[in-house]
């Protein structure tokens, strides 16, 4: 008579299970090598976004820019930059050089020249209703070698208007035109556009909302670093490479997801006779919450 053989199937079934999990643990174990991730937050060792990156509020920054002419002038055209990491949106607020004598008694540019330009974040921080992270001033040849890296703007002017940059003077058409840095600059800084504080504002805002929205789809991980080197290096701030890195997937993901992310908001209040300007709260408000720091 035959014998019937003990079947041995929980061995095989024990034996698969060691060598799955064996499988599991080299997985996780070389992770790091297949997939790299840098030091910095969000991002690859080649500084791609990496697929589990979700941006917060930490990485929210505003920043007071200012433009003087020469190395040596006042500044003379105030503007926050309000990067709101978790909605992908960048908004320029150009803010009064009067907005501050409220508080304080004395201008933007007086300000600058006692207390520099942390003294001018914290003034218009304090006006605005913000926490601002540090500031840029820009002169002429900074702020035209950052724009040269971006690239060139296609803008419709909205009406022929006069530049007067020093003793030279220009005409820019209204219609389509192509503006260079230099172009640029003449125009934010020394355009007469005949009209209001509020509409001069609005000119501003809306060129450099095309310069961000037109060029965006071009950036990349090392051209971001480019640009922020020309800031960093070229310019007068308080923004460090770390706070540079540590935005920087936030940036690059507003870059891959933001659909036109750059706007403009221009604040609105009062205007005194001595060149003050009180912001209205409502409009303290609205910064707020474009910049990502609404209660």
């Amino acid at each position: 008579m035959a014998v019937r053989r003990k079947s041995n199937w929980y061995i095989y079934f024990i034996a698969f299970g060691i060598t799955l999990a064996m499988i599991i643990m080299a997985i996780v174990s070389f992770r790091d090598f297949l997939f790299p991730k840098s030091a910095q937050t969000g991002l690859t060792t080649d500084g791609q976004l990496t697929s589990d990156f979700v941006p917060d509020s930490s990485m929210n920054m505003a920043v007071m820019t200012m433009i003087s002419d020469g190395e040596n002038d006042m500044p003379e055209l105030f503007i926050i930059a309000a990067f709101d990491a978790v909605e992908n949106r960048l908004t320029f607020i150009p803010v009064s050089d009067g907005i501050a004598i409220g508080a304080t008694g004395r201008t933007l540019p007086n300000i600058y020249a006692a207390q520099g330009g942390k003294g001018v974040a914290e003034a218009v921080g304090e006006q605005c209703g913000i926490k601002m992270d540090g500031y840029i001033r820009f002169t002429r040849s900074s702020f035209i070698s950052l724009v040269t890296t971006f690239g060139n703007v296609e803008y419709e002017v909205p009406k022929t208007l006069m530049i007067t940059d020093g003793n030279e003077v220009t005409a820019i058409n209204s219609g389509d035109q192509i503006f260079t840095a230099d172009t640029l600059y003449s125009y934010i800084m020394f355009a007469d556009f005949g009209e209001s504080e509020d509409y001069r504002w609005n000119m501003i805002g809306s060129i450099l909302i095309e310069l961000v929205n037109q060029n965006l789809t071009y950036i990349d991980s090392s051209l971001l670093d480019v640009y922020a080197g020309e800031i960093i290096d070229g310019a007068e701030t308080d923004i460090t490479q770390d706070d540079f890195l540590s935005r920087k997937a936030a940036m690059l993901n507003t870059v891959q997801y933001g659909i036109n992310p750059a706007e403009y908001y221009v604040p609105y209040g009062e205007y005194g006779d001595d060149g003050s300007f009180t912001i209205s709260e409502n409009s303290v408000v609205t910064i707020r919450q474009k910049s990502g720091q609404e209660d």
